[in-house]
């Protein structure tokens, strides 16, 4: 045989029993929040000046005539003959690229066909692109002669992770003093941010001329290559907490 049981429940003690609840909830900090909701946000710069390392030619040679067969088996045999003497002055095939066209002559001068080859030489050394520059010299190139002076992947990579580690010091640095100001103290990272800066890409210039006379090369002269100083810049932004 079932009893009925009656149970009464005091709604006083209930009541009691959810405001602590609530309170214990209100009061108790989560895990990985921070008790504090104020923030600084400072940026950090860094900037480092460095000599160039990787050079790059780009000499062009044209070749004019009537026989468009002719004209291109003209300045093969030129172009294969200047990537022969490359090879003996110490430059690998690998950096050594060639663009070749063959086009219509529209200026009436007496051809009616012009085949144009350009090198691209790509160099890590100054001294042998010193070298290379010599003997370009005197091959008779249209336009610019001097190289281009950059900084190489690798190179670039080392200099970019060396201003990277000041341009977060410099934030860092920044923070704590704002942070004093406020009277408060420097707390944990929040966010950071990359904002890399750019560079100005100069090229090593051949001074009095830039270009070559096709039709007198031996009054040319090749004079020292002189890269100068390149600037890598770097920005961070970071967002700190203060406590």
């Amino acid at each position: 045989m079932l009893k009925n049981y009656k149970v009464s429940i005091d709604l006083r003690i209930v009541c009691v029993l959810l405001i602590v609840l609530l309170g214990v909830l209100f009061f108790v900090r989560i895990p990985g929040q921070s008790s504090s909701t104020r923030t600084i946000t400072v940026n950090g710069e860094a900037t480092s000046k460095e000599e160039p390392d990787e050079f790059v030619f780009t000499p062009m040679y044209q070749q004019k005539g009537i026989d468009r067969a002719a004209v291109q088996q003209e300045l093969i045999a030129k172009i294969n003959g200047i990537v022969a003497k490359l090879k003996e002055l110490g430059v690998e095939e690998s950096d050594i690229s060639l663009a070749s066209s063959t086009y219509d002559n529209y200026y009436n001068d007496g051809t009616s066909e012009v085949t144009s080859n350009s090198l691209t030489i790509t160099l890590n050394n100054k001294e042998l692109s010193q070298t290379v520059q010599d003997y370009l010299v005197t091959t008779a190139p249209e336009g610019q002669l001097s190289p281009y002076a950059s900084f190489s992947e690798e190179k670039r990579k080392l200099v970019e992770e060396q201003v990277r580690t000041e341009a977060i010091a410099d934030a860092k640095k920044k923070a704590e003093k704002t942070a004093e100001e406020l009277g408060g103290k420097l707390g944990k990272v929040v966010s950071i941010s990359d904002n890399q800066g750019g560079s100005v890409m100069p090229y090593a210039m051949r001074e009095g001329a830039v270009s070559i006379d096709s039709a007198s090369p031996e009054v040319a002269s090749s004079l020292a290559i002189l890269p100068g100083k390149q600037s890598i810049s770097y920005i961070v932004e970071v967002i700190y907490e203060i406590k």
